[in-house]
């Protein structure tokens, strides 16, 4: 169905799946959060990825039959970049705040587009490099503690959360060029599959195993981090960068941040200093900057011929 849609309006269905993701995965910040509080984070993604592959494998038999070594090959690394953003981004969310930890976590809406200059080998636009400068602003005050008592300091959970944003430029990078070669749906399987991993191999080198009894409140967390925190928003996000592109999802993507503190202010009662707040509005200053068109706009993404 989204293929059908896209042939019919092009770049605009990969923008509105960006959205729609980017919303979905900030409200997943609060669920994931208090999931944190009974079961370590490299367990919590390894556990939820397996049933998110299970799932991915059954409806996606047929794309796992035609795969070819170089479709694994591209998958796995894919997954590579995006299990590796997950690990780090959850271990760091186990010790900082919902809404600070999504909003460093965007901090790829700068690296994304030098990333693409690596690889395309084209200077990105006089405005990428202001909106850098502004978003690195906003990272380093979201991230950096104490700037209104001068006794400055950053934690191990910021720089993880960092860390992780360089797994999520390089999975929106990796899913803009594989996707024209490979199938969206074996990319995102990929992905689920290297969360799982990667999950289980940090959870058994670095954390208990988990002995949590199944109650209903955490069995409902589980289903809704699985369908829609994990198997939707991924399949939508690897759509979206395939029929939009990587810089468009560095810039659009950082609404998660949003969504993620709005909802961890009302859910989990989070509070934002007032220091984070300013830095959270230069990194949306960042996403604007990054969006606004000075010249000839671009030419939408089209869905190539199959």
């Amino acid at each position: 169905m989204l293929e059908k849609l896209a042939g019919k309006h092009g770049s605009s269905i990969g923008v509105t799946c960006l959205i729609v993701s980017a919303l979905l995965w900030g409200g997943e910040y609060v669920v994931a959060k208090d999931v944190l509080d009974v079961i370590p984070p490299n367990w919590s993604n390894a556990i939820r990825a397996f049933f998110t592959t299970v799932f991915a494998v059954i409806i996606w038999r047929k794309h796992f039959k035609e795969a070819k070594l170089q479709d694994w090959i591209r998958g796995l690394v894919c997954g590579l970049f995006f299990g590796m953003g997950s690990a780090l981004q959850f271990m760091g969310l186990e010790m900082i705040n919902a809404g600070v930890n999504a909003f460093i976590a965007s901090a790829y809406v700068v690296m994304v587009p030098f990333m693409v200059w690596a690889v395309d080998r084209k200077r990105p636009a006089g405005k990428v490099f202001i909106s850098a400068l502004v978003g690195i602003s906003g990272v380093t005050i979201m991230s950096v503690t104490g700037f209104s008592t001068g006794s400055l300091h950053i934690g191990l959970g910021e720089i993880l959360t960092l860390l992780s944003a360089i797994g999520y430029g390089g999975a929106m990078v990796t899913a803009d060029y594989f996707t024209e070669k490979t199938s969206v749906e074996f990319i995102t399987a990929c992905q689920f599959i290297m969360t799982c991993v990667i999950g289980l191999v940090f959870g058994l080198a670095m954390e208990e195993f988990p002995h949590v009894a199944l109650t209903t409140p955490i069995a409902l967390e589980f289903i809704y981090l699985v369908l829609f925190g994990t198997f939707a928003t991924q399949l939508l996000f690897t759509f979206g960068v395939k029929y939009a592109s990587a810089n468009q999802a560095g810039v659009i993507f950082p609404l998660e941040s949003v969504s993620a503190t709005v909802f961890g202010c009302l859910c989990l009662h989070e509070q934002l200093k007032a220091v984070q707040v300013i830095g959270g509005l230069l990194i949306i200053a960042a996403v604007v900057i990054s969006n606004v068109s000075f010249g000839k706009s671009q030419e939408p993404k089209l869905p190539a011929e199959q």
